[in-house]
């Protein structure tokens, strides 16, 4: 549930919002829904991570993967015809783990809300 509702808005959001709208979402929805530090992380993680996998595609494979084949020489990746999937998978970790962490941060930050009973 928490990998649906990170991967729609942030689709959304990301349609008229900058690209670091993923962290504070992942935050929030974390600290809303995750069960534990866990669940916020790979929710926030393959949400965004498949999100940019997707969008990168759905940019890249009409024109020839032309940019990003570019993108993969200034990284000086070898000279191969197949560095827009490096350069793909590299966008994908990016946006996972800065959605990932700030879920992770979002259950851990609701967790330090709550206050321990005493005697247990």
């Amino acid at each position: 549930m928490l990998f649906f509702i990170i991967l729609i808005i942030c689709f959304l959001l990301q349609l008229f919002l900058p690209w670091w709208i993923i962290a504070p979402l992942a935050f929030g929805a974390a600290f809303w829904k995750a069960n534990s530090g866990g669940h916020g992380f790979k929710s926030g993680f393959f949400a965004i991570f498949s999100l940019w996998i997707i969008t990168g595609l759905f940019y890249s494979l009409p024109n020839g993967n032309i940019l990003a084949n570019r993108v993969g020489a200034m990284l000086s990746l070898p000279e191969t015809s197949f560095n827009w999937i490096i350069v793909l998978l590299i966008t994908g970790i990016t946006g996972g783990l800065a959605a990932g962490l700030c879920g992770l941060a979002g259950y851990y930050f609701r967790q330090s809300l709550v206050i321990p009973e005493k005697g247990k």
